[in-house]
């Protein structure tokens, strides 16, 4: 029968229906997410007359779209929201092959009491029809779950009728139709936590590794990029090995790819399969070559977001061409974009993915590579444009990439962990200097001034053996200096007095006098450090003399002032006073204000060891005022401490006790344990001479445990001295 006829007359249709599968049986996490959704679907906002509210709900692959829907469905049915019923129908938009509207609306047709002998015959009467049914019920939530194209979604959508609801979920934005648009990230580490543990105490209540392991568990969620169906997988493994979490971190951690390795046997609630790699290779196939390649390539970038800078790096792309292609790769779920339009983020996994997908791939290794050269030497030029403008030198810089030194900070601020990621770009490099061993040392200033000491550490012993690796002596000797000067912050300093020598007999093997210098003043800093001030003059005095040979102006002077202090602190006071008074005419002279504030706080410690308490004070105040014009907060709580304690022996009491709590609240908020006990016990002499007896022990109790951890009280009693 191919003409139109009267279709025979239904069976009445239920007064309530629910097509919906059964709500999840683990679902954390989501109570934002749960409450926006439930208030857009609200049948008492707006009224009957209005048009359908469509609500779509977008996100990556994994992320958890239908176990929310459902949730969100089921908690609008239980508050007797949608009289009419609730429908559901998975649109398999991402499978082999989707299941089209044509079919769709036979399943909702069914779910909606038309038997198959009442059905049109023709995809448009049967459209016709299902909007009929709809039109003469109440309220109806209809679920479409995983749509990948608008074409499965609007022929759906209801007619006539008020109070129907639309809730869509898919990979990919719905920006071509008049919906509600939510876009649904991964969860919070607590919210990955408890999944797990709500997981597996669901099967055997008295499983408690996640209570004996938190350390582990909150490793596996991170190695799970608290993607819930990632959560998911190692949940299902754990219920299966009954194992140790640790066991299965160690497993993940030594996969070679671990997206591949998120996988465990059977299904999940909704019958979908408990793997990761093929929901992303659905992903990545459905991309169109051009989008492809620029995935490909933004996989590469460092750290834990994309700055476009680095991405028209990586590219070679014009601004105007790659950020549409980024807004693309944002609307399917690969990125996401973060406020300010300068930078986006890919999952940790699906940037595992993007890389495994060009080491894979041998035919696009060479773009990478080439991909990978562009950003290095990009990151290079900025890098030293950087590190002059944070030194205070930046007419020093062959070329000027920022405005001002805070711009420079904030960019190094928001590249950090990119910048510390490059250097583990030299593995498997074995010919030439690699790039990233210079990125390395531009970032000696900015990671000094953030007192970022443990990074430091960590990326120079790597370049270190990269650069022994590759066979460069000078890049041996320089990371290796880089090395010992980290460690000696970290208060390690027979290990710092190993690796500056090193450094010291690399400098001299390749002839290199300024890597001498260098080397002899970091040694005789640590030397001061550990009180073998005789040594530590000598290796000044050499450092200074190989410095003033070669024309190093500035540096000379710099090392003449770590000289005045191993003076200072070798009882030769008024040498040292001397030597500090030149440095500061000539640093004055060259404009360079981080060498004046040494050389003024140099003084002012030779003034006071004089027992010049009034001249020191103003040296201090300068110092004070110099430090909040570069922004060198913990300089300035070294300079607090310093006036504190001056005014102390001036009698000011108060005005001591003033001083010593601000440079302490400075020190516990850069973590600098060593400046915080000296803090605390200047604060309890100053306690003891205002007769505040009971302040005085209570603060000298607090002191203990740091001077065991550091083994130097006598350094309590001293003077705080200049910086190395």
């Amino acid at each position: 029968m191919t003409g139109k006829s009267e279709s025979p007359r239904a069976a009445p249709s239920p007064t309530a229906l629910s097509a919906l599968p059964a709500a999840p049986a683990v679902f954390t996490g989501r109570e934002d997410e749960v409450a926006e959704l439930l208030g857009a679907l609200d049948p008492g906002v707006g009224s009957g007359s209005e048009s359908v509210v469509i609500s779509a709900v977008s996100g990556l692959g994994g992320v958890g779209k239908t176990a929310l829907a459902l949730c969100v469905a089921h908690a609008a049915r239980g508050r007797g929201w949608f009289s009419g019923g609730a429908l559901f129908v998975d649109l398999r938009g991402y499978d082999e092959v989707p299941v089209t509207a044509d079919q769709a609306v036979l399943a909702l047709l069914r779910a909606l009491g038309v038997g198959d002998a009442d059905l049109p015959p023709t995809a448009d009467e049967q459209y016709a029809r299902y909007r009929g049914e709809l039109s003469s019920r109440e309220p109806v939530l209809i679920l479409l779950d995983n749509a990948s194209d608008p074409a499965q979604i609007v022929p759906l959508l209801p007619g006539e009728g008020g109070g129907h609801r639309v809730l869509v979920t898919s990979r990919e934005v719905q920006d071509s139709l008049p919906v509600r648009q939510f876009r649904v990230n991964g969860l919070t580490p607590d919210a990955s936590r408890d999944l797990v543990d709500r997981s597996l105490r669901l099967s055997d209540p008295g499983d408690r590794r996640v209570a004996e392991e938190p350390e582990a568990v909150r490793q596996l969620a991170e190695l799970c990029g608290h993607l819930p169906l990632a959560l998911l997988i190692v949940s299902a493994l754990l219920r299966r090995r009954q194992r140790p979490v640790s066991t299965l971190v160690s497993e993940l951690r030594a996969a070679e790819d671990r997206v591949r390795a998120l996988r465990a046997k059977g299904v999940d609630q909704y019958g979908k399969e408990l793997s990761l790699r093929p929901v992303f290779d659905v992903m990545y196939a459905r991309l169109e070559p051009e989008l492809a390649w620029v995935f490909r390539l933004l996989g590469q970038a460092p750290g834990d977001s994309i700055w476009l800078g680095a991405a028209i790096s990586l590219t070679s792309l014009e601004p105007e061409y790659l950020e549409p292609l980024l807004d693309e790769l944002t609307a399917v779920s690969l990125l996401t974009a973060l406020p300010g339009g300068e930078h986006w983020v890919m999952h940790d996994l699906v940037r595992v993915y993007a890389r495994l997908v060009a080491v894979e791939d041998p035919g696009v290794h060479e773009e990478v590579a080439e991909a990978r050269m562009k950003l290095l030497e990009f990151y290079c030029h900025l890098l030293v444009s950087a590190k002059a403008h944070v030194e205070g030198i930046s007419e020093a810089a062959p070329q000027d990439y920022f405005d001002t030194r805070e711009g420079a900070l904030k960019w190094l601020d928001s590249e950090r962990t990119g910048l510390l990621e490059i250097v583990h770009w030299t593995d498997g490099e074995d010919k030439g200097r690699p790039l990233s061993l210079l990125i390395v040392l531009y970032l000696d200033s900015y990671l000094s001034l953030r007192r970022a000491f443990d990074d430091w550490a960590t990326v120079t012993k790597a370049a270190y053996e990269a650069a022994r690796r590759v066979r460069d002596s000078w890049a041996e000797a320089k990371t290796s200096g880089a090395h010992g000067l980290a460690l000696f912050h970290l208060r390690r300093f027979e290990e710092a007095e190993t690796a500056q020598r090193r450094a010291l007999r690399l400098s001299e093997e390749s002839g290199d006098a300024k890597g001498q210098a260098m080397a002899w003043n970091h040694i005789g800093i640590t030397l001061r450090a550990l009180r073998l001030y005789d040594d530590a003059i000598d290796a000044h005095t050499r450092s200074a003399r190989i410095a003033a040979e070669i024309g190093l102006v500035r540096q000379t002077s710099r090392v003449r002032m770590n000289l005045g202090a191993a003076l200072s602190e070798a009882g030769r006071t008024e040498e040292a006073h001397d030597v500090f008074e030149e440095a500061l005419a000539i640093h004055v002279e060259l404009g360079d204000k981080e060498g004046e504030t040494m050389a003024r706080n140099g003084l002012g410690v030779a003034l006071f060891k004089l027992g010049r308490h009034e001249e020191a004070t103003t040296a201090f105040v300068h110092v004070l005022g110099l430090c909040a014009e570069s922004g060198d907060w913990h300089y300035r709580a070294n300079a607090w401490s310093n006036l504190g304690t001056t005014w102390n022996e001036l009698g000011l009491y108060d005005k001591a006790l003033g001083a010593h709590n601000r440079a302490l609240n400075w020190y516990v908020f850069f973590r600098d344990r060593h400046g915080e006990t000296l803090a605390r016990a200047s604060i309890s002499t100053v306690l003891l001479q205002l007769d505040r007896t009971q302040e005085a022990l209570s603060a000298r109790r607090q002191a203990p445990d740091l001077y065991r951890e550091f083994s130097d009280e006598s350094d309590i009693a001293e003077l705080p001295n200049t910086h190395p």
